[in-house]
């Protein structure tokens, strides 16, 4: 766009066409009955605001020297968290840290035996009761675990513990409660061998190779 002089004495020296024109240029919506002052005074206003965007530097202003990326994330942030992330309806993706702190308290306790995920299910979003609950033993060096949902659950807690050689499990970090999507009938009462026909949204959702590949995998888990 052509820079034009916005000072006051060029503007009260040109035609008000010319002024309706150069209003028009920059976007300003000039009613019919408004007066040569007031279009000045319009276009005044906007060179202001042209003048402090060009000389304001802006909240941000990122230049390629400004910020240093590492070349990788590190494997550890040195706390102790867990973190559960809904795959699709079969499959959740859980990720955990423990800090160097608590991991060499473990390790100096003699009664101490290993880690482990406890996988709680609930019917409501706010019960305390779990319906059902499974275990899963981890490795001191895992810190990520796919684990496979069972048809009909509807709510999870998914717990870090450490396991003691007495039976005691104590509870490091634990997920926020976690609403599983609920699937169509057709597909929690899938049975192998059986053909179902499926809505576009399931179609489009990848259903079909989840079950495809589930079964493929994961056979015993049918029933």
């Amino acid at each position: 766009m052509e820079k034009h002089d916005f000072s006051r004495q060029y503007l009260e020296s040109i035609s008000t066409a010319d002024l309706i024109s150069l209003a028009d240029d920059y976007g300003i919506d000039i009613p019919s009955n408004l007066t040569r002052r007031f279009i000045i005074g319009e276009l005044l206003e906007l060179a202001e605001e042209l003048e402090n965007d060009a000389n304001s530097d802006g909240d941000v202003q990122l230049t390629d020297d400004s910020v240093s990326l590492p070349d990788s994330l590190p494997r550890s942030y040195n706390e102790t968290q867990i973190f559960a992330v809904q795959r699709n309806p079969a499959w959740v993706f859980v990720f955990w840290d423990i800090s160097d702190a608590q991991m060499a308290a473990l390790r100096n306790n003699m009664d101490f035996e290993h880690l482990l995920l406890h996988v709680a299910f609930f019917d409501t979003a706010t019960g305390d009761t779990p319906v059902d609950s499974f275990d899963i033993r981890i490795s001191e060096h895992d810190r990520e675990q796919y684990i496979f949902i069972p048809a009909g659950r509807k709510y999870l807690i998914i717990n870090l513990k450490s396991s003691f050689d007495d039976g005691e499990q104590k509870v490091l970090a634990y997920t926020k409660r976690l609403e599983i999507p609920q699937e169509g009938s057709a597909v929690a009462s899938l049975q192998p061998g059986q053909k179902i026909e499926m809505t576009e949204l399931e179609r489009l959702s990848g259903m079909e190779k989840i079950i495809s590949d589930h079964y493929r995998n994961h056979r015993q888990s049918f029933s």
